[in-house]
């Protein structure tokens, strides 16, 4: 045979072997008002340790590891992010009064995100209360700038009210894009000595003593994990609301309008550490699935539960959401690469040493989530058990 056909010959083979070697081994791509009160049925460094309510030492402080939000995002242009960036501000709507916890995050988060937003522009707050944060997130998905140029902090018991379809909710949760949430909240129903309630038990019953709470808006975690525990545990629990935030509910406590209310253990330790200490406030109960490192003594609101239904209606109701409390989005037409981005930023900030360091300073506890991460959880709690949601629909809110 010619010396040019048995070369062309091997080439031939060495070619088909490369083929087949590269198709075995390729892998398959992976696809504010005056509060009104109203009443429903009878069927809610630091100093030394103290005891509360159920008997609980509160230790001292410690720092809080973050668990910061990494999402895996696309890639995104980030000179055409970076250019439009550029020069601009960037504004936080917070959704309640200034002081409060979701106040307090805010304004911690902008002094350091910009750093990592592309173009780094300027940050600012607005406060814009009303309707347990329903004022500012309709405002944000129907009539801000659509550019993303505005960032919305709201609270996660909007999705619930979506759920139960409450009257002046004007948006859809899931559509919203997310950029992540700085903490899982722990929420706790806390009282005044002054009330005479020393633990959730002296308001279940026929004999139960009548417990006063102060809330901001109906559907606020303020009000609806309160009412939850009085429709479903049949503690008897009158609500206040109309409040604008925290702040003035905390006020109304120290003028005796009221005898609690429900707050995160993040920001009571922040602000009112003082009176947990003294015992001027009491911890009832935290609405928590697992036990809270600093109270690993206080009772979780499904330990009060008689019946598995109870129990079903009281995670669903009052502990799943919490999982995205303090949520910070922007509008659904806010161009991709913008929002993503931002979320980007907004997971590099959970994760900066200065960020958690200022964290700490001011006993805000960091537990990050993604945009991603947050995304799915709102679709999953909207999808529970239908019988589950529609005895949620029939509650009072």
């Amino acid at each position: 045979m010619p010396k040019t056909s048995i070369s062309g010959l091997l080439c031939t083979i060495t070619i088909a072997l490369v083929v087949l070697a590269a198709c075995a081994s390729a892998a398959p791509t992976p696809t504010p008002a005056k509060p009104v009160a109203t009443t429903g049925p009878a069927v809610a460094p630091a100093p030394a340790p103290t005891v509360l309510a159920v008997a609980t030492p509160v230790p001292k402080l410690a720092a809080t590891p973050a668990a910061a939000a990494k999402p895996a995002l696309p890639a995104i242009d980030e000179k055409a992010v970076a250019d439009f960036y550029r020069g601009k501000t960037v504004k936080i709507i917070v959704g309640t009064s200034a002081g409060g916890g979701y106040d307090t995050y805010s304004r911690l988060i902008a002094r350091f995100i910009g750093k990592f937003i592309p173009g780094n522009p300027n940050m600012i707050v607005e406060n814009m209360p009303g309707g347990g944060t329903l004022v500012a997130t309709n405002f944000v998905y129907k009539a801000a700038p659509k550019d993303g140029t505005v960032i919305i902090n709201f609270s996660g018991g909007l999705v619930n009210q979506q759920l139960v379809g409450a009257q002046g909710v004007e948006f859809d949760a899931p559509k919203f894009q997310y950029l992540g949430v700085p903490s899982v909240d722990q929420p706790l129903l806390v009282v005044t000595k002054a009330s005479g309630i020393a633990k959730l038990d002296d308001t279940i019953g026929p004999n139960g003593k009548q417990l006063v709470i102060g809330g901001t808006a109906p559907g606020s975690p303020q009000v609806a994990l309160p009412v939850a525990v009085r429709e479903v545990l049949g503690a008897k629990i009158k609500m206040v609301t109309g409040y604008d935030g925290t702040t003035q509910i905390r006020l109304a406590m120290e003028q005796g309008e009221v005898d609690g209310y429900v707050n995160n253990w993040t920001s009571l330790r922040s602000a009112n550490r003082a009176e947990l200490d003294s015992g001027k406030w009491l911890i009832l109960a935290r609405f928590t699935e697992e036990p809270i490192k600093d109270l690993p003594n206080l009772p979780g609101i499904l330990t009060f539960a008689k019946n598995d239904e109870q129990r079903q209606l009281l995670r669903f109701g009052t502990i799943s959401p919490n999982q995205f409390g303090r949520l910070y989005a922007v509008g659904p037409d806010v161009p991709k690469d913008r929002a993503m981005a931002l979320s980007a930023a907004f997971a590099k900030t959970m994760a900066d040493k200065e960020f958690l360091a200022e964290a700490e300073k001011a006993k805000l506890d960091i537990s990050a989530l993604g945009g991603d991460q947050i995304g799915k959880l709102i679709v999953e709690y909207l999808a529970m058990p239908a019988a589950i949601k529609t005895k949620l629909q029939q509650m009072p809110q």
